[in-house]
């Protein structure tokens, strides 16, 4: 039995950037919209629901695209179930890997001290009642993670795997972009780290879930730690980490890296992605296919086409097939008879 579906479509590398610029456009116009208004109407907005309005407008570019190529969401953003194992192993990565980063931010601030502008950042994560926990929560250890996992991890990095073939490369590069974005360069080598592990789990599981896993307990760890000084006398050690907790997590960050690898094979690449330049011959080798397939087949389709509930994966790859083609101008003679039978 013949069983269709829209591919998996992967947009130029030049159309992935410009629709993460497009992205943080959009947001950084309605933040702007908003509190030109707001000024306007003499009224104050939580400067933690506005952080959450535009973290919401990030990929809407990216939905938008998906949507209109007709092209599998959860798919193209790597929004994929992966195994209990694989989580597990990712919740002790991101403990040990947080360890080692916290280190690595303390070093870093002997040569370049984080400025004063920069530290007050961390007042829009202080918790004073049970709504500003409800946004903080909500937006630094889990709207934050998710979006940006599912911009860099799940589609710009995916654009780069498929369109440059080099795996070591993709990961680097998707990194770069994502310790960038963030517009910081007292945290570009903190972010930069983090983004190469969370790349490479990404790419391991095909799924942004491990790499948000660890995302999100990084954020959830400062969130934890600006309300938390009484535990620096524990943690710190002559401005450091403490010794033994720095070698804890780097044993933690070790042990649970080789048993994420042990118990998550490498994902194998899926036959129905398709690059968006080769979308017409993809649609034709399949009108091709169903020209030649027998009557049996051919009413098969038609009592597809007239049922709501039955396979209509099917109806949906005819309406984009004939969509592209016809706005290509493809030769859709054969096309045009299977749907008129």
């Amino acid at each position: 039995m013949i069983k269709l579906k829209n591919p998996i479509i992967i947009p130029k590398i030049k159309s992935a950037v410009g629709m993460l610029i497009l992205g943080l456009l959009c947001a950084s116009l309605l933040t702007a919209l908003i509190l030109v208004y707001l000024m306007q109407a003499k009224q104050e907005l939580d400067t933690q629901l506005l952080l959450l309005i535009a973290e919401l407008f990030l990929p809407i570019p990216i939905i938008y695209w998906a949507k209109r190529m007709r092209t599998s969401l959860g798919e193209l953003l790597r929004i994929r179930a992966v195994t209990p194992s694989s989580l597990l192993a990712a919740v002790f990565v991101a403990i040990g890997l947080t360890v080692i980063i916290d280190e690595l931010d303390r070093l870093i601030q002997i040569v370049l001290p984080l400025p004063e502008n920069i530290i007050q950042i961390g007042e829009m994560m202080k918790v004073t009642n049970w709504q500003s926990a409800f946004l903080v929560i909500g937006i630094v250890v889990l709207a934050t993670p998710l979006i940006e996992e599912v911009m860099f991890r799940g589609f710009f990095q995916r654009i780069l795997e498929y369109r440059q073939g080099d795996i070591t490369k993709s990961v680097l590069i998707s990194a770069m972009v994502f310790a960038m974005i963030h517009f910081n360069p007292w945290w570009i080598v903190q972010i930069y780290m983090m983004g190469l592990f969370m790349g490479y789990m990404a790419w391991r599981t095909n799924s942004i879930w491990p790499s948000f896993v660890l995302h999100a307990i990084n954020n959830g760890w400062s969130v934890w730690w600006a309300h938390e000084p009484k535990v620096a006398k524990l943690w710190e050690w002559h401005g450091h980490v403490n010794p033994i907790i720095l070698a804890a997590g780097i044993l933690c960050f070790y042990v649970s890296m080789r048993f994420f690898i042990a118990v998550t094979p490498v994902a194998a690449k899926r036959p129905d992605v398709v690059l968006i330049e080769n979308l017409a011959d993809y649609y034709n080798t399949w009108i091709q296919v169903l020209s030649a397939t027998t009557d049996t087949s051919k009413k098969y389709l038609i009592r597809c086409f007239k049922s709501k509930t039955f396979s209509w994966s099917v109806i949906q790859f005819f309406n984009s097939a004939y969509d592209f083609l016809i706005g290509n101008g493809s030769k859709v003679s054969v096309f045009r008879k299977i749907l008129s039978d």
